[in-house]
């Protein structure tokens, strides 16, 4: 009982002790002092004590266990993050990434060229869009402008093969 009444004490002492603030101070020669309590006719600043990257509210871990636990709730928050992530995606629905065409690619098309062959050197369209008429069903596809290429390009299809080929400067 004594013991435990010492241990008690002496850890309410030590947790006195570090709730105590620090501060720094320079005396008249120039040297620098710290301290609980500063001298009374000498400026003095606080010092921060808490070690970098401890909250307050932290204690330091040193058992494998206590790391354990910390890892493990360490990975629950990060599921839990990427949960949200993932619920926020699927409730707003994101448009498509523009791919464009490059003018290597456009240069290598021509007139009378397969609808596969089209797809296969130029990839799938940004848009593809569906026109019939009295002379037949025909398709469009588009290709929208990037950052590094400025141009629309649309490959009208007949048939399934190309009719015509149009590249637009658009700003």
């Amino acid at each position: 009982m004594l013991r435990a009444g010492l241990l008690l004490f002496a850890t309410l002492c030590c947790i006195a002790a570090a709730a105590q603030p620090a501060y720094k101070w320079v005396d008249e020669r120039g040297g620098v002092h710290y301290g609980e309590k500063p001298p009374a006719n000498v400026r003095a600043t606080p010092v921060d004590t808490q070690p970098y990257g401890v909250e307050s509210g932290d204690t330091e871990c040193h058992t494998i266990r206590c790391q354990s636990e910390r890892l493990e709730a360490d990975k629950r928050r990060q599921a839990e993050q990427e949960e949200r992530e993932a619920r926020l995606q699927a409730v707003t629905p994101q448009a498509p990434a523009v791919r464009g065409m490059d003018f290597n690619t456009y240069i290598r098309l021509e007139r009378g060229m397969s609808e596969g062959e089209l797809l296969q050197r130029a990839g799938p369209p940004d848009y593809a869009a569906l026109d019939s008429s009295i002379y037949g069903v025909k398709k469009s596809f588009y290709y929208y402008p990037t950052a590094a290429n400025p141009y629309t390009t649309i490959v009208t299809m007949a048939g399934g093969r190309i009719l015509n080929l149009e590249r637009v400067k658009k700003f």
